[in-house]
């Protein structure tokens, strides 16, 4: 699949377009905003929108998800862990169109979108619902970990543990994944296992 990249949104989010060159079906990560230029490019290019993935729910993770189930017809997954911040966001004052889960996602979920399996990872710590979407060797990772670097925990449902866990579960994976992180450069689980201050900053903690 081609993986398109958009950074929207006053926190530069990342919000990823994967696309299947020969269906031309495809699903959004995490819209930020209800962008209009993301729209064009699938309207443009002739895709069908299956899905919204959502890896937690902070507002700017969620911001476009309305915007794009209205428009395209896209069904919603995201945890029901994280569904308090729809209503109860972070930023003071609901700024995006509410909506609904269409299907909640839970670990060990294999979802079947696009003509792809795309599997479902919890990570909470970052949030209490945070999760991972893999698709062959490419790992959707939200905001759990970043290039040389990863989440804060001092948020509603963050704790430092658990994010810990979340972390050295995502790079003990066998084999080489690409991460596609919220905010910041796409990067590798061989460069993090590397180079992420995780295991030193959380060391001692099981």
């Amino acid at each position: 699949m081609i993986i398109q990249n958009f950074v929207l949104g006053l926190l530069h989010n990342n919000t990823y377009l994967a696309i299947d060159e020969e269906s031309k079906k495809c699903f959004i990560v995490d819209p930020s905003t209800p962008s209009e230029k993301v729209a064009e490019y699938i309207e443009s290019n002739g895709l069908t929108l299956e899905a919204v993935l959502i890896t937690h729910g902070h507002f700017d993770h969620i911001g476009g998800a309305a915007y794009f189930k209205n428009k395209f017809g896209a069904k919603i997954y995201m945890s029901k862990e994280d569904e308090d911040f729809i209503d109860n966001p972070l930023k003071i004052g609901r700024k995006y169109e509410r909506f609904d889960i269409d299907v909640y996602v839970k670990d060990g979920d294999v979802l079947d979108l696009c003509g792809q399996k795309i599997r479902v990872i919890a990570t909470p710590g970052h949030s209490a619902g945070g999760v991972c979407y893999v698709l062959d060797d490419s790992i959707f990772c939200g905001d759990t970990v970043f290039y040389e670097s990863y989440g804060r925990y001092d948020l509603r449902g963050g704790d430092f543990k658990t994010l810990c866990n979340s972390v050295k579960k995502i790079l003990s994976m066998e084999g080489d994944y690409r991460l596609f992180c919220g905010h910041g450069e796409i990067t590798t689980t061989a460069h993090e296992r590397q180079w992420n201050p995780v295991y030193a900053d959380c060391q001692g903690l099981e």
